[in-house]
């Protein structure tokens, strides 16, 4: 347990709230942890943790240190440590993070990057792909998925060598 932060911790060092009653059109973004209890419109970016509690709500990309998702997000996520989605919790969209913890009753529809702390963002990672895909051309997967048909029509599969 040595390492982890327990949520009093974590709200203990909250320096902004967006309360239950509030409305935020815009983006918002912060140099400590920042909790959402109503709902912003707009990406939001904390270099400390980042709480949606089980009331709030963003539309947009949000970004912190680690971050804990017990309302509904929907947009792309992307955390340096730990995050987590609580049993209250809905994602809709993409999450870079170093590890990830879905609770029973979370709802998750998205990919999920662990690990990749040398990649670049997800949205510049989403342009690349498509910049290499264009004018027909094939990715490396597809040339692999390729040859593995080839193999096995052509009969030189290791399996059928018996």
């Amino acid at each position: 347990m040595l390492g982890k932060k327990t949520a009093e911790q974590i709200n203990a060092k909250i320096s902004s709230v967006i309360g239950s009653d509030m409305v935020v059109d815009g983006n918002i973004s912060a140099k400590e942890a920042v909790r959402v209890e109503g709902k912003v419109t707009g990406d939001v970016a904390s270099e400390g943790a980042l709480i949606i509690s089980a009331g709030g709500s963003v539309k947009g990309n949000v970004k912190g240190s680690s971050i804990i998702i017990g309302g509904s997000l929907e947009g792309d996520l992307c955390s340096g440590g730990r995050t987590e989605v609580a049993s209250t919790g809905k994602v809709i969209g993409n999450i870079r993070t170093k590890s990830l913890i879905v609770d029973e009753n979370a709802v998750f529809q998205g990919q999920c990057i662990m690990n990749a702390d040398g990649l670049a963002p997800l949205a510049e990672t989403s342009a690349e792909e498509a910049s290499d895909k264009k004018d027909g051309e094939k990715s490396e997967e597809d040339s692999k998925d390729n040859s593995r048909d080839n193999n096995n029509n052509n009969g030189n599969n290791k399996w059928n060598k018996r």
